[in-house]
């Protein structure tokens, strides 16, 4: 008996020892694994932040992103990404969410012109003394130029076209004086803001629409325009004064002939149906003699027109255009410098009747700002009620056509 109780302590102390030990392996697991838990949550916490300071800039992620990305996938993204808190030197101003504008950069420049200009007119040569970029004049047809007075008053940061020319002869000379005052209205940008584009295209069909090359989806735009009843031009991006990217495909003066006319070719061949082209900003390469040459001998082969858009004093678009038989024409005002205000788009409006009366014709560029729409469909009716014609920019060309 006394054996048996013996035995029966012993017994119990190696349990309890067993149990201490289970529970102290236990113990020792929770702790690798709680340790090896928060190892794994700093690491990921580490990882987040580092991809978020990377952001959009991180080189891998771009490739990976441009990779996937189709050929007009990548376009849409470039138009979304253009620099739109920016103004143009014909839209300045803050730029709203619903307007695309892109900085020329001329206007906050002064440029000087070289010694001297030379403008060749049928017959008729006028040599052009040096004038700065900031000094604003509006040209009066062709040849002559009004200095700004109280009834020429453009807005603030325009770029300025020639400088006056005392001879009103000339202008009378190049132009077939029409029985009502024409006024054609063109609207440049077309495409790069989709809705604006649909609001430009259900304007009456005498207003000329400008389409950007590399608008997306333009061919379907241009189509729609053409139903409506609109004239279509080629809006071509070029190179300006400032440090703004004019956008894909852009004519550039840094490039060889060959390039530049590669770069006009695809332009060309982004839409059918337009009868005349003008410049997209273009205050620097418009003013460069072989680039301009490039572009004009390529026009000549066709049966388009150029407009000078005229954002600076320094092109040489029209004496270029001229001395190789290019049909062309020029802008006389801008409608929307400040295009969120109506009572200036207004004002401009006023100055092209001006003009017109004047001259016999005017040409307006605008912009397809849902403001400058607005004010365009009221004006329409009013000006035809008031004696002006308002025409396709054909109907303006045919006036020179019939004077030469």
């Amino acid at each position: 008996m006394s054996k048996k109780r013996k035995s029966e302590p012993k017994k119990s102390g190696k349990s309890k020892s067993s149990h201490h030990k289970r529970r102290f392996q236990a113990g020792n697991l929770f702790i690798v694994l709680g340790f090896v838990f928060f190892l794994a949550i700093t690491i990921s916490s580490l990882l987040v932040f580092q991809r978020s300071d990377k952001g959009d800039d991180d080189p891998h992620k771009l490739v990976e992103q441009t990779l996937e990305q189709t050929e007009e996938q990548a376009k849409i993204k470039a138009l979304e990404a253009a620099p739109a808190n920016k103004p143009h030197p014909i839209n300045l101003g803050n730029i709203s969410v619903d307007d695309t504008v892109i900085d020329d950069g001329a206007s906050s420049e002064i440029v000087k012109l070289p010694p001297s200009v030379t403008i060749s007119i049928p017959e008729k040569t006028i040599k052009i003394p040096p004038r700065t970029v900031t000094e604003d004049v509006v040209e009066k047809g062709e040849g002559y130029i009004e200095p700004q007075n109280d009834l020429t008053q453009e807005s603030e940061g325009e770029v300025a076209s020639l400088p006056p020319v005392n001879n009103n002869s000339l202008a009378k000379q190049s132009w077939k004086r029409p029985e009502r005052p024409m006024i054609a209205i063109v609207l440049d940008d077309v495409g790069v803001n989709r809705k604006g584009a649909e609001l430009a295209i259900e304007l009456p069909g005498v207003v000329t629409l400008s389409f950007m090359t590399y608008a997306p989806d333009v061919q379907v735009m241009t189509k729609a325009a053409r139903e409506k009843g609109h004239e279509l031009m080629l809006h071509v991006p070029m190179e300006p004064l400032g440090r703004a990217d004019p956008g894909p495909q852009a004519l550039l003066t840094g490039l060889s002939d060959q390039e530049i006319l590669s770069r006009f070719e695809w332009g060309m061949a982004q839409f059918d149906g337009y009868i005349g082209i003008n410049n997209h900003m273009g205050s620097k390469f418009t003013g460069w003699d072989r680039g301009m040459k490039v572009v004009m001998q390529r026009i000549e082969k066709t049966d388009h027109f150029f407009m000078d858009s005229r954002t600076s004093p320094n092109s040489v678009a029209a004496e270029t255009a001229a001395s190789l038989g290019v049909p062309v024409l020029r802008r006389d005002t801008f409608l929307d410098n400040d295009y969120q205000d109506p009572d200036k788009i207004e004002a401009q409006l006023k100055l092209t009747e001006r003009i017109a009366l004047k001259n016999g014709h005017a040409i307006a560029i605008g912009h397809p700002h849902k403001t400058t729409i607005r004010v365009l469909h009221q004006w329409i009716k009013s000006a035809e009620n008031r004696g002006f014609n308002v025409v396709s920019i054909s109907e303006i060309l045919a006036l020179k056509k019939l004077a030469e």
